[in-house]
């Protein structure tokens, strides 16, 4: 008897953990709209930055990272030192560190499950994970794995296409992962404080490219990340908008 009514408690745990999985992976989909086309972008300045097919290809799979991956295809394409590509690369996703705490706390699940759910862990899924209020592993799983596809699908995209183009330097493709960083950016610039990070960011680049060029996206990412908290800090969230409205009228 005990065994009997053991089963179906089983089985509903099951079917509950497929359906958030379920639930986790619909609910990115919308996102591809935009990580394919930059999984795509990657691939086309990381082939046009003398990466093999392979190194394309495997940096997503391992990286996963549209971030870290553009970072180091510029810093690559530049002849920056391998440690310095390393380093930007974590720095640009300390964030992931801080989301997977906060993950794992929410959800007591097996250690095998976390380290998983870790290894998919995007900004992206874990904004789906939690618009339903208390984070669930397989729906954060379901979602992560879900942009995972859809940013190595964009990837085997572009990498194709390189392949069948292998010089790609005269098409101007090494404007592609700084235009793509910009099509990220503009609309996350929407307070004070993120147009302050941006400003900042923007003045060490430049300030580093002419001194310790090695040194440009980390520097500036740092100091940029800086000068935003400190913002913040201080309680000013203010729209963007409303800094060059107040500036105007001076």
């Amino acid at each position: 008897m005990q065994h009997s009514e053991t089963l179906p408690v089983t089985n509903t745990t099951s079917e509950t953990s497929r359906a958030l999985f379920r639930r986790g992976f619909v609910s990115l989909m919308p996102l591809w709209a935009g990580a394919i086309p930059v999984g795509i972008a990657y691939a086309v300045a990381a082939r046009g930055a003398g990466l093999s097919f392979f190194q394309t290809e495997l940096m997503s799979l391992t990286v996963f990272s549209a971030a870290a991956q553009l970072s180091a295809v510029a810093l690559l394409a530049s002849g920056s030192p391998v440690i310095v590509v390393m380093l930007t690369a974590l720095s640009l996703n300390l964030q992931a560190f801080l989301l997977g705490l906060t993950a794992a706390r929410s959800d007591r699940a097996p250690r095998l499950r976390r380290l998983l759910t870790a290894y998919f862990l995007t900004d992206g899924a874990f904004a789906v994970a939690v618009t339903g209020g208390r984070i669930r592993l397989p729906v954060l799983l379901g979602a992560g794995v879900s942009m995972f596809a859809s940013w190595n699908a964009g990837t085997l995209i572009g990498a194709s296409a390189g392949a069948i183009l292998p010089d790609l330097a005269p098409i101007g493709v090494d404007f592609v992962a700084p235009l793509t960083f910009l099509a990220v950016l503009v609309p996350l610039v929407r307070s004070r404080p993120a147009l302050l990070a941006v400003l900042v960011a923007a003045l060490t680049a430049l300030a580093l490219k002419q001194t310790v060029p090695d040194l440009t996206v980390l520097g500036a990412g740092l100091t940029g990340s800086v000068a935003g908290a400190w913002a913040s800090s201080r309680g000013d969230r203010q729209p963007a908008t409303s800094t060059a409205r107040d500036g105007a009228a001076s």
